[in-house]
């Protein structure tokens, strides 16, 4: 991909985020603006997945005031959902979400959009479980799931060869997004999974990028639910995929 006038959208879903969600983007912000030594075009999107506090209003003020490019209301809950239908709005050349917590070390940004743009990997990741990557203050009990998870995973799918499904630190060319979006039939948590497990049954070349992690300590994903929901996700895909 040749990297002029590379377009990039930078999508952040949020759910009752207005007390953190200015802040957290001036921080991205600055730190792209220092830091794009390419002049890629990169847009700010943050996808609003049916907040009921004050997150639209502050939203609105950041587009009036620049800090924002992109601002998109769902009614539903649902993070896969926010993805699949910020990515079908977008006319960037590559798409890259991550949390607005940004929980993911930002030194890692320009190495996983490269990527795709320089390295011509379809997809490429960030992982908290590779060897190299560091994560700081995660909770015991959040460490033994998705260290569990994923062991689930690499048993049940032995040529993922993928280390860390569920990392909300990836970017993916817009030309396979439009391959893969409308295969992905989940709209929560397991969408990161299920878009990896059908990139690898298509033969997509994914680049996995260990990372610096920093627990967010106020998350509010209910762990025992999200299992639930990604082990039933993982029987459905086990079926299907031959």
């Amino acid at each position: 991909m040749s990297i002029k006038n590379i377009k990039i959208d930078v999508i952040l879903p949020v759910f009752n985020e207005s007390e953190v969600l200015e802040k957290q983007l001036r921080i991205l912000k600055d730190y792209l603006n220092h830091n794009n030594y390419h002049s890629y075009i990169i847009y700010l999107t943050v996808v609003d997945n049916g907040s009921t506090d004050q997150t639209q209003e502050v939203a609105k003020k950041l587009l009036k005031n620049k800090l924002l490019d992109n601002y998109i209301r769902i009614p539903e809950k649902g993070r896969g959902r926010a993805l699949k239908i910020a990515m079908k709005k977008s006319k960037a050349n590559v798409f890259c979400y991550m949390d607005i917590d940004l929980s993911t070390d930002l030194q890692h940004f320009f190495p996983l959009i490269n990527g795709i743009i320089i390295d011509n990997y379809d997809i490429s990741i960030g992982s908290r479980l590779s060897n190299g990557s560091e994560v700081i203050g995660r909770k015991k009990i959040r460490e033994i799931t998705s260290r569990s998870y994923n062991i689930i995973v690499k048993i049940l799918f032995p040529k993922s060869r993928i280390d860390d499904m569920q990392c909300g630190f990836k970017a993916i060319s817009r030309e396979k997004a439009q391959i893969l979006l409308p295969l992905v039939k989940n709209n929560f948590w397991f969408f990161d999974t299920e878009l990896l497990l059908l990139s690898r049954k298509l033969n997509l070349q994914i680049k996995q990028l260990p990372v610096k992690w920093i627990d967010d300590p106020s998350s509010s994903v209910n762990i025992l639910k999200t299992a639930i929901e990604d082990l039933i996700g993982l029987i459905r895909i086990r079926i299907n995929i031959k």
